[in-house]
């Protein structure tokens, strides 16, 4: 049988989950039309993954980046059917539904009951009075003023309705509810100070529900109505690294590890792509690299999209994994773990127990702790030296959980350019870069730099420009 005639190369540049779902789908996509599409992933490391990173050490399973995926994003289910990866797919335990933040010295539960709610102290008499007010508070019209955030915002970046996520938070729910439990939340998602985050970029949900109800209160209420469940959290048996395992070794894909790529640039109709090895013609590109790295090889086709890039702050991470006999833990509920509110004199930003999360994260009878340093709100606590860092943890640990026993296995990931932070204007730079790159036919731009900071939504950014460089050359 004779081969389908080719249609061209495709090199996308990064083998973490965005740059991998991009040669899934652009993959998927010649073979519907019949027709041959080169499709090459060039990956610096030595192995694919990018931050979706699993390591077995100790009879632990350690996840040094994301540690699931939310199932909202449909690109996420079908890549995941097409790979046969269903049944590995892994729930959370129960008890992760329980979750606390750490303020004015001890944990308090994050509960979905009213009555528990107000007993956790999270909020104050008047923060409480000022949330049950939620829904009398009239929507925000474009235009109007922001608040606290304001000044923190970079001269000319962001257009006057672009709030950020802290002030979004004050007008709606309260200050007291921005500060104890937004704020906090924020850590948790973007490690980052959610004064100096937009709310339309960063959680642009919430912004939504305030537009089609008025109330965040009221939109909760119509959902529930509606039955409608909040996405789920869910991870692979094997660990998160499973996906971009699994999607690499598909055929019609051909991944080249220990490739750096130093430029790109346009060349006639197409483009060469310059790495560790040697240079590389290419019809399409779609670039699924981190910040920095994507704005330097923006450089070589928009000048204008790769200035924007650099003004996007990329901080810092530090994960450090610690485990103990079960016993040191046995007085602490099982939970999926805890924030911390800033002004409580802990760098932590928060912990996981992944024992209580995920089955099978470790051996019977150990507690593994998963906690996190760093970020927009603390960058310098990710320069701390291992030994420091591993300190550092378990004295607070001590502080907040009570855990007071040497651990029995411990571990420091980095993270030097861990999670783009949105802030107060990105809706309009990413119009901005956007713009810039629209008149280069073939040139994509993936990854989590623009468009969402979690994995899913990682994934279907690769896969909707995995799709549009696909057609380009099939067409």
């Amino acid at each position: 049988m004779s081969e389908p005639p080719a249609a061209g190369r495709l090199v996308v540049v990064g083998g973490g989950p965005s740059g991998l779902a991009a040669a899934w789908k652009a993959s998927a996509e010649a073979d519907r039309a019949g027709v041959s599409l080169e499709i090459v992933v060039l990956e610096a490391d030595d192995q694919v993954g990018g931050k979706a990173r699993t390591q077995e050490a100790g009879g632990f399973l350690i996840e040094t980046g994301p540690q699931g995926f939310l199932d909202d994003q449909p690109a996420v289910r079908e890549m995941i059917a097409a790979c046969g990866l269903k049944g590995e797919v892994l729930a959370p335990e129960p008890a992760a539904n329980r979750r606390y933040i750490y303020r004015g010295g001890r944990l308090r539960e994050l509960s979905r009951s009213p009555a528990a709610f107000v007993r956790s102290g999270l909020l104050g008499p008047i923060g409480l009075a000022r949330l049950a007010m939620e829904p009398l508070v009239p929507a925000r019209r474009t235009g109007e003023d922001r608040t606290e955030g304001a000044d923190l915002m970079s001269s000319g970046a962001a257009a006057d309705d672009d709030e950020s996520l802290f002030d979004f938070a004050a007008r709606r729910m309260g200050r007291q509810a921005a500060r104890r439990l937004i704020s906090p939340v924020v850590l948790g998602i973007f490690a980052g100070d959610a004064r100096r985050l937009s709310a339309a970029a960063a959680l642009p949900r919430l912004v939504a529900m305030e537009e089609a109800y008025g109330s965040l209160f009221k939109a909760m209420r119509a959902g529930r109505k509606r039955g409608a469940q909040p996405p789920g959290h869910r991870t692979f048996l094997q660990g998160i690294q499973s996906l971009p395992r699994t999607v690499a070794a598909q055929t019609g894909i051909e991944v080249r590890c220990k490739r750096r790529v130093t430029a790109i640039e346009r060349r006639g109709r197409g483009f060469t792509v310059t790495s560790s090895v040697r240079d590389l013609a290419a019809d399409a590109v779609v670039v699924a690299a981190d910040l920095p790295a994507a704005a330097d090889l923006v450089e070589g086709v928009s000048a204008a999209a790769a200035d924007e890039l650099r003004r996007i702050e990329s901080p810092p991470m530090a994960i450090v994994h610690t485990a103990f006999d079960a016993a040191a833990a046995a007085h602490l509920e099982p939970a999926y773990g805890f924030l911390v509110a800033r002004g409580e004199g802990i760098r932590m930003l928060g912990c996981q127990f992944e024992s209580a999360t995920f089955r099978g994260r470790g051996p019977d009878g150990t507690f593994l702790a998963r906690s996190m340093f760093g970020g927009g709100v603390d960058p310098e606590a990710a320069d701390l030296d291992d030994d420091a860092l591993i300190d550092l943890t378990r004295l607070e640990l001590r502080r907040t959980v009570g855990i007071d026993a040497a651990p029995t296995y411990t571990s420091v990931a980095r993270w030097l350019h861990a999670i783009p932070q949105y802030a107060p204007g990105h809706p309009q730079r990413v119009a901005r870069i956007e713009a810039a790159l629209a008149p280069i036919e073939g040139f994509h731009l993936a990854g989590n730099v623009l468009h969402g900071i979690g994995l899913s939504r990682a994934i279907a950014v690769g896969a909707e420009c995995g799709e549009r460089a696909a057609r380009q050359l099939l067409n």
